[in-house]
């Protein structure tokens, strides 16, 4: 069921400026810990920043440095980051194509550990997000086709094997077309999953590097277990849970009990800030 024509204008949100170059445009964050997070950018030329690491808390604002020691093989349109929960300090990277770059960061440095493909990824593949659920027994990871404006996001999972960084596809997937924005439309840019298993995504209109932008967050499932393993609940409405004019939030991670927020606001750069609206919870 979608709920189409709803409007809802979420409280202001302290929205912080990380930077005003396009090159520093968050495409996706994960956390170090509470203060600290590395983001991707999705810069194509070999000498633009690939990776850096953002410094920020309520107490300072975000200092953004270029992790120049991590040196990734030659990566086209970084559109997703993840942190492993069972792996101190590993992070998978995610290429708009579904390649998959996984990493172990040690200050400002990075070791590339392997390089794997997305199980249904094509040459055609628009991915922009990425987002991981660690159950009892098994790690799921979940992956969205960003979609447009005559065609929804597609939603996919499988179960990770962490060891041998392989992903076997689960045959369900879910289609999420965005009520909102409801032009130049990507119904899904990130997602990020809660304690609780539930799956958060960001929608944006992006009409070209000088925008204007819009965005708005949903809640579209719960990941559940039980015995027979990891379930996906999807929900029976998307109402929209928060909405954001003049951003384009491309980054989701959750910290300590709060979503944060990144953009990449293209020709005006991008901005952190913490979600906030009566219709989250998490």
């Amino acid at each position: 069921m979608l709920l189409v024509g709803c409007y809802y204008q979420s409280p202001t949100v302290d929205w912080q400026v990380v930077g005003t170059e396009k090159t520093v445009g968050i495409s996706g964050i994960a956390a170090l810990d509470k203060t600290h997070f590395l983001v991707v950018h999705d810069n194509k030329k070999a000498h633009e920043p690939r990776v850096s690491l953002l410094s920020w808390s309520q107490d300072t604002p975000p200092h953004l440095q270029d992790m120049t020691g991590c040196r990734l093989p030659f990566t086209i349109d970084l559109e997703g980051i993840v942190a492993l929960p069972s792996v101190p300090n590993t992070f998978l990277l995610l290429e708009s194509q579904g390649r998959l770059t996984r990493i172990r960061v040690n200050g400002k440095q990075c070791d590339v550990l392997a390089q794997f493909a997305l199980p249904n990824a094509t040459a055609h593949s628009n991915i922009e997000s990425v987002a991981i659920f660690q159950g009892a027994v098994h790690t799921v990871l979940v992956w969205a086709e960003r979609g447009d404006d005559e065609r929804p996001a597609q939603v996919s999972w499988g179960t990770l094997d962490v060891q041998n960084n392989h992903v076997s596809l689960s045959e369900n997937t879910m289609a999420f077309f965005a009520p909102y924005p409801n032009a130049h439309r990507r119904s899904i840019s990130d997602m990020a999953i809660d304690e609780q298993g539930q799956l958060w995504v960001s929608a944006v209109s992006d009409p070209g590097d000088n925008g204007v932008f819009h965005s708005a967050l949903y809640n579209l499932g719960q990941f559940v277990e039980d015995k027979a393993g990891e379930h996906w609940v999807v929900h029976d409405a998307w109402p929209i849970a928060a909405q954001y004019d003049n951003v384009k939030i491309e980054g989701l991670t959750f910290v300590g009990g709060r979503l944060l927020m990144g953009t990449d606001d293209e020709n005006f750069g991008s901005k952190v800030a913490v979600a906030t609206s009566a219709r989250l919870s998490f």
